[in-house]
């Protein structure tokens, strides 16, 4: 894949960069026609949103602003109500859930506007008169109200999705004072690799030689080792799509240990601690995940045989019994570290591949990494200390450093294009939609001169009409952000983009507080202009020229 040596690609220099680029683009540009797509469907609600507004700032109609209050209300709770019911059920009903919960989403707003709405009538006279003519203004301009906000709706929630991206690699590679976690690792090799024999000495040094107030708050719970294993279900024939990689560990710390999967509830967990204690129980048991399932063509309770690639001379006889949580460890499988040393012990009495009875190559080699979870900064600091001495770990050098450290060392190739993405794309795209922004309103500003000229004439004053034209410009970038940073949030849940084992990005509660910031921000920037140009029409010079 990326970083692939040089006369793979025939053109005598690395490819992997722009197959990188290009994929990258690919992926920008299927975002974005989503969004265009996403956002088309949702213009009906952004509608139904605008006119429940209308009816909350009429006062001529109050039987049928209640009736709007209690519909919407009704239908919007009665699709999520039923939604979680429906998606436990066989097709066609599972899908029928599915459809009530994009239906619920779309509701959400046209309810919470009629819901605003009931509070409306204790506004003063003018002001409600002025959120009508703004309401019923962008009502009127069906057109041009439908591509601003289907701007800023892509706009959101494109940004939305690299937010979530960035967000979660930030948290990964963020420092933490207390309760955090470190990593053990060989200090010249990658991939890392030690003896078996350093993760007992490393659990009774962090168990019994750290100060009591230092050790890992669980014990030996706080302690895990990672090995890395890669397998091939046809070892003459190796492809990608029939290739395993595997992490061998203790599966019953598999629920407090892994990233990810220690903050875990509900159904997920449950299902997950089954099949831990499954894999605890039989060591040829395995948990996968969902990529790799369908790309072996293999279902649960399948039997799976791998010829190890990195373990050579090594056959693994599993049971699929469960899979991994969508979008956790993507593309990874979870096995029993006790069946892999079994196997290698195994290989040094089996005279028919090993006519010798030599120890496996990997035999002194089998430990990849050692997570620990420590109290306090100090705590790390003073468990360093003890790492770096020979006297405890004189076979290979090691060292131990925080695990944000670590998985920004891992991320290191990603750097310069998550800058990329943060300082150069991020901007240009928000200034792109400013400038779309400004065109349409100022096109709209220019078609309603004779409009802002009668508004003065009837008495109102240029920060009447200034307000007008902001008022609208901003409601449709609070309606375009909101919208589609709730579809990214509660519909979409996630973006899915292999880096590392990150296999998907999920888009954080506050998302729901940025995205309308966002949309609002980039209205005002691309509407200032044009509504001071508003605020300025001269009402002689427009009537002028209408004669």
């Amino acid at each position: 894949m990326f970083g692939m040596p040089m006369e793979t690609g025939g053109f005598g220099y690395d490819t992997s960069m722009l197959q990188l680029a290009a994929y990258m683009f690919g992926a920008l540009v299927g975002l974005i026609g989503g969004g265009i797509a996403l956002g088309t469907i949702t213009l009906p609600a952004f509608f139904l949103t605008l006119w429940n507004f209308e009816l909350a700032t009429d006062e001529a109609r109050p039987v049928l602003r209640w009736g709007v209050i209690g519909t919407c209300s009704l239908v919007c709770s009665g699709c999520f109500a039923l939604q979680p019911v429906l998606t436990t059920l066989p097709m066609p009903a599972a899908l029928l859930g599915t459809l009530l919960k994009f239906l619920g989403y779309l509701l959400v707003a046209p309810t919470a506007a009629a819901l605003l709405g009931a509070s409306v009538p204790l506004l003063p006279m003018f002001p409600r008169r002025l959120l009508l003519m703004m309401f019923r203004g962008l009502r009127r301009s069906m057109l041009r109200s439908s591509l601003t906000y289907l701007a800023l709706f892509v706009l959101t929630l494109v940004l939305c999705l690299i937010y979530a991206v960035l967000y979660m690699i930030g948290n990964a590679t963020t420092e933490k004072e207390a309760n955090f976690k470190a990593i053990v690792t060989h200090k010249t090799i990658i991939p890392s690799q030690m003896p078996p024999g350093y993760y007992e000495e490393f659990k009774r040094v962090c168990l019994e030689e750290l100060p009591p107030e230092m050790r890992p708050a669980n014990g030996d719970k706080d302690i895990m080792s990672w090995s890395f294993i890669l397998g091939t279900t046809d070892k003459v024939n190796m492809r990608k799509d029939n290739m395993v990689f595997l992490f061998a560990l203790e599966p019953n710390k598999v629920t407090t240990m892994m990233d990810g999967l220690d903050e875990l509830t509900g159904q997920e967990k449950e299902l997950l601690d089954r099949a831990c204690e499954a894999m605890t129980k039989n060591d040829k048991a395995i948990v996968m995940s969902k990529s790799r399932l369908k790309a072996l063509n293999k279902k649960v309770g399948e039997n799976l045989k791998l010829s190890g690639v990195n373990y050579p001379n090594l056959v693994f006889d599993f049971t699929i019994i469960g899979e991994l949580p969508d979008g956790k460890y993507e593309g990874v499988s979870f096995m029993n570290k006790d069946y892999l040393l079994r196997q290698i012990d195994a290989y040094e009495r089996d005279r028919t591949a090993n006519p010798k009875g030599e120890k496996h190559p990997m035999a002194e080699k089998s430990i990849n990494l050692i997570w620990v979870r420590l109290p306090t900064k100090e705590a790390f600091e003073v468990l360093s200390q003890k790492v770096n001495d020979p006297a405890k770990f004189n076979k290979v050098p090691i060292k131990l450093e925080t695990a944000s450290s670590g998985i920004g060392t891992w991320l290191g190739a990603f750097k310069d294009i998550f800058w990329g993405i943060k300082f150069i794309l991020v901007p240009a795209m928000i200034g792109i939609m400013s400038l779309v922004v400004a065109n349409a309103l100022s096109i709209s500003v220019r078609e309603r001169r004779t409009e802002m000229a009668v508004l003065k004439v009837l008495g109102f004053a240029p920060r009447h009409v200034l307000l007008i034209v902001l008022g609208e410009a901003l409601l449709v970038g609070f309606l375009g952000g909101g919208m589609s940073a709730l579809m990214a949030y509660g519909l979409l849940g996630n973006v899915k983009f292999q880096i590392m084992f990150f296999g998907a990005f999920f888009v954080p509660a506050n998302a729901l507080v940025y995205g309308p910031a966002l949309g609002m921000a980039v209205s005002f920037a691309g509407c200032i202009g044009p509504a001071l140009a508003a605020k300025n029409v001269k009402v002689a010079e427009v009537f002028a020229r209408v004669a």
